[in-house]
């Protein structure tokens, strides 16, 4: 799951993100040393009836040759996200003479923390560099346990549909790939200090936090765009369909106090939200506020006070101002695309103000997948 070939050996490739209710793509193509972003779309999955995501097969493989059809997508090779509830992941301190007894070790806690069946798992890690001062055997590792059932449906999906999977990633880390190389590209002094992330996204929400290359913090919390589709549902009596409509409806906005305010028919609704609102605003402060207690005060490494915003539910306007009513500034909703060359015939310019819903599939397509390294040289380097 974290070692795959190298994507960079497939000139043109598509990051694919199967989202619960709809599936999102982006090629990319190497013209010389530069990478260039060919064509977008994104399409809705048939059947998207409440929160729950799509289960049927036959509608995601559906959805995913209408988006081939639509997008203009002219590869076929694909990388896949996996989604948050589908990854377990910890940061653990481990005690390990051997690269050998590091590797069962790790894989061992993978297993053992993961919320899903052991035989179904399928774990990895990786050692990072420490936190702070610690005994000369004792590793830093991220450790990842995957759903395997979940990877075993995605390549099916895909490959039903005509693809070719070429790697499978972790959709968190997708995401902030695309927004470090931004970073990287938008800043040449750049340093790679700490900063936090959300990714919102239809049942739920992962706030994380990286520094330079690597992932020091991720959690994910059940509340996402779909709890205020809900809402809307409730209050209105409308079908989902018609909710998420409403949502995105030029104008529709939430203010304080959690109250999406919206028009339907000619008349103003406002619409109660707090309790969604409230909910991923307090999480996420207490997601933050974790992380920096894991850090002697004033360490810089810990002074994460800001976070940036992408994904699909960071389409709905004043979502920002919400979360910074609890004191976490928001410094942006980024665009994944900004800072990238894009082609004539890629249709970005009819994606417009949804680009903050393609973060993962431009992170998945940008994508170094690695070929698998010794554990000895990561023990060394992390030494």
């Amino acid at each position: 799951m974290l070692h795959h070939r190298k994507a960079t050996l497939y000139p043109n490739r598509v990051g694919l993100d199967i989202g619960s209710h709809t599936v999102s793509a982006v090629e990319v193509v190497e013209r010389g040393p530069e990478t260039v972003i060919r064509s977008a779309g994104s399409v809705t999955i048939p059947g998207a009836k409440g929160k729950q995501p799509v289960r049927d097969s036959a509608a995601v493989v559906q959805a995913l040759r209408n988006l081939w059809s639509t997008a203009g997508m002219r590869s076929n090779k694909v990388m896949l996200a996996l989604p948050a509830d589908a990854v377990y992941m910890k940061w653990l301190h481990l005690e390990a003479t051997k690269p050998e007894e590091l590797a069962q070790t790790a894989r061992a806690a993978a297993v053992r923390g993961a919320p899903f069946p052991a035989a179904d798992a399928i774990v990895d890690f990786r050692v990072l560099p420490s936190r702070g001062a610690t005994a000369r055997n004792v590793h830093l590792v991220m450790v990842v346990a995957a759903l395997g059932s979940m990877v075993d449906e995605l390549l099916n999906m895909a490959e039903s549909a005509g693809l070719e999977p070429m790697a499978v990633d972790i959709g968190t880390a997708a995401a902030l790939r695309c927004f470090q190389m931004q970073n990287r590209a938008g800043s040449p002094l750049w340093s790679g200090q700490p900063f936090a992330h959300c990714i919102i996204g239809a049942r739920s929400t992962t706030i994380a936090v990286m520094r330079g290359s690597e992932m020091e913090f991720a959690r994910t919390v059940p509340v996402g765009g779909g709890d205020f589709t809900e809402c809307i549902v409730q209050h209105t009596g409308a079908s989902w369909a018609e909710a998420e409509q409403i949502k995105m409806t030029p104008g529709t906005r939430l203010v304080e106090g959690g109250v999406l305010v919206t028009s339907c028919e000619g008349q103003q609704l406002r619409i109660p939200c707090d309790s969604a609102a409230g909910r991923l605003a307090r999480e996420t402060l207490r997601s933050l506020k974790f992380f920096r207690s894991q850090f002697a005060e004033g360490s810089y490494l810990g002074m994460v006070g800001a976070a940036t915003l992408s994904g699909g539910g960071a389409l709905l306007r004043g979502i920002d101002a919400s979360i910074q009513e609890q004191g976490i500034e928001v410094t942006s909703t980024i665009n994944p695309f900004a800072g990238f060359s894009v082609a004539a015939e890629s249709g970005i310019q009819d994606i417009g103000a949804s680009s903050p819903a393609y973060t993962t599939a431009v992170g998945l397509a940008l994508g170094d997948y690695w070929t698998e390294e010794e554990v000895a040289d990561e023990v060394e380097t992390a030494a």
